[in-house]
C-alpha cells in the first residue's frame, strides 16, 4: 500500500534500516566466529635500541601454515628504516630487507620461525616498532557436504584477512603521523619558551 504520508515513509525505511542492521550485526557475528577459527593473530610494539637487535619467535605447530607478518617503524629520532629478517625453522631466511614498513606471507614447515628487527647499523637512533603476525590455520573441510561452506569460508576470511592488513597499515601512518605532530608540538614550546 501506498502512502503520501512522509511520517510513514521515513517509519518504514527506518523498520527497513533497523532490519538491514540486524542482519548485518548476524553475519559480523558469524564473519567474526570464522576468522577466529581460522587465525591466530598477535599484535605488538617493541623498542629496537641504537646498535642492538630484537628477535621473536612464533611456533609452527603443523606443516604448510600461511604466516603473515607486517611491521612498520612508527617512531625513530631520524631515519625510520629497520632491518626487517624472517627466519625459518631451518635457520633459512625467507625475507630479509631494510625499508621503514613492509607485510610478507610466507608458506612454513612446522618448528620455530624467527621474526628478528636489526638496528646495528644505528649508532643513536633509537626505533618504535609495530608487528603483527598472523598465523593461518586451514579451515578443513570434514565431509563433501560441508564443501561449499568451507570454501566460501575460506574466501571471506581471505577477505577479512585483506581488510585487517588495511586497517593495520593505516594504524600505522596514523601512529607515525601522531609521533611526528607530538615531537613539532614539543618543538614548538621549547622554541616559544626560549624566545
Amino acid at each position: 500500500m501506498f502512502s503520501s504520508n512522509p511520517r510513514y515513509h521515513s517509519l518504514q525505511s527506518l523498520h527497513s534500516l533497523d532490519s538491514f542492521i540486524s542482519k548485518m550485526r548476524l553475519l559480523l557475528f558469524t564473519l567474526t566466529l570464522l576468522s577466529s577459527v581460522a587465525c591466530t593473530l598477535h599484535r605488538f610494539k617493541s623498542i629496537v635500541e641504537a646498535g642492538q637487535f630484537e628477535c621473536f619467535t612464533v611456533d609452527i605447530k603443523q606443516e604448510g601454515v600461511s604466516v603473515t607478518a607486517s611491521y612498520g617503524v612508527i617512531s625513530a629520532d631520524s631515519s625510520h628504516d629497520i632491518h626487517f629478517d624472517i627466519r625459518g625453522a631451518q635457520s633459512s631466511y625467507q625475507v630479509k630487507e631494510r625499508k621503514q614498513s613492509g607485510t610478507h606471507t610466507i608458506q612454513c614447515i612446522q618448528g620455530e620461525m624467527s621474526i628478528c628487527l636489526d638496528n646495528t647499523y644505528s649508532f643513536h637512533n633509537k626505533k618504535l616498532v609495530a608487528i603483527s603476525v598472523e598465523i593461518d590455520d586451514d579451515i578443513v573441510p570434514l565431509s563433501q557436504i560441508v564443501e561449499k561452506t568451507a570454501q566460501s569460508a575460506n574466501r571471506i576470511q581471505r577477505m577479512l584477512k585483506f581488510a585487517r592488513n588495511e586497517i593495520y597499515d593505516r594504524t600505522l601512518v596514523e601512529a607515525k603521523h601522531k609521533s611526528v605532530i607530538e615531537s613539532n608540538f614539543e618543538s614548538i614550546n621549547f622554541w616559544g619558551i626560549v624566545n
